[in-house]
């Protein structure tokens, strides 16, 4: 019995481990047809049949896709930079609550301020993502977007949003800002990451259930190697 249970236990703890790390990544490098590296659109127009549904979510339709090579002026610095890829989205016309619509969780995002011209006191200096049920909000995090290098875009910064793991009954999440100025409130954001709420292990937890699992694998190898002695005695 002890052999079956540790089979047991090293199966579900196999499934669990695989399960905790699948994450799907929104990165919009992948979509089937982005802009032009100097350019930006909406998300729709990037996808199959003018589709807002991207990566198992529903985005907002003021989601705007961006080239790493776009430029509001000729003569201006860089809208932004992404992440990773030669993609990211900014909030059209700098508008505030744009909407996800998914029962996924949000884990996390990279999110930085823009340029609009070069004016550093134009933008959005801060963002709040609130997570929903239907219209009810659950719960938030409160991220304020770093300004190292005026007058040029931001390296984005990862916003840690893995404590919504603790909520129930998430329908979306809503990306709120603060307007920097007067110069529309934009951001830009990149790679966020999604998964199932059950997927997400405690902190330590698959470090402890790697741990228990050797020490089970031990006790399984003495247990076989008395068994085999007893048998042959």
């Amino acid at each position: 019995m002890k052999l079956l249970s540790t089979a047991r236990l090293a199966l579900c703890a196999t499934v669990f481990l695989a399960g905790a790390s699948q994450a799907a990544v929104a990165t919009f490098d992948d979509l089937p047809a982005p802009p032009a590296l100097n350019s930006a659109t909406g998300l729709q127009y990037t996808n199959f049949s003018n589709s807002l549904d991207y990566q198992g979510v529903t985005w907002d339709a003021d989601f705007t896709v961006v080239g790493d090579e776009y430029r509001v002026a000729a003569s201006g610095p860089l809208f932004g930079v992404p992440h990773s890829g030669h993609y990211f989205v900014t909030n059209q016309s700098g508008r505030s609550g744009l909407l996800i619509t998914t029962g996924q969780l949000l884990t996390g995002a990279w999110f930085g301020r823009n340029q609009y011209y070069g004016y550093t006191e134009g933008g959005a200096d801060q963002v709040t993502i609130v997570a929903l049920n239907g219209a009810t909000e659950l719960g938030m995090v409160v991220f304020d977007l770093p300004e190292a290098h005026p007058g040029l875009p931001e390296p984005l910064s990862f916003i840690d949003t893995s404590s919504f793991a603790a909520l129930s009954g998430v329908t979306g999440y809503r990306i709120d800002r603060r307007e920097l100025g007067t110069q529309a409130g934009h951001w830009v954001a990149d790679d966020f990451q999604f998964g199932a709420f059950n997927q997400v292990p405690e902190p330590g937890s698959a470090p402890l259930l790697l741990a228990g699992l050797g020490l089970l694998a031990v006790r399984g190898r003495r247990s076989i190697q008395f068994f085999n002695k007893t048998t042959k005695n």
